[in-house]
């Protein structure tokens, strides 16, 4: 079995004000990003981005997706 790594895609979530019970609101930016970029790049990058935002960085996430072939 291989893995074969497809896509990549860099979500960075900022705190958007909270809901009416109190709860944070999330507003999500989404990045295509290569699949075999470093896991350092990546979040020195997301770094970069949500230091020119004017909401408050709430979390980085990494997605990779990858075709399963037997």
């Amino acid at each position: 079995m291989a893995a074969n790594p497809l896509t990549g895609n860099l979500l960075i979530k900022l705190q958007n004000g909270t809901t009416s019970t109190g709860k944070i609101r999330v507003k999500t930016l989404s990045y295509d990003i290569r699949p075999d970029a470093q896991d350092l790049d990546v979040y020195q990058v997301a770094q970069a981005i949500a230091s020119l935002q004017t909401k408050p960085l709430y979390a980085i996430i990494r997605q990779n997706n990858f075709e399963l072939v037997y």
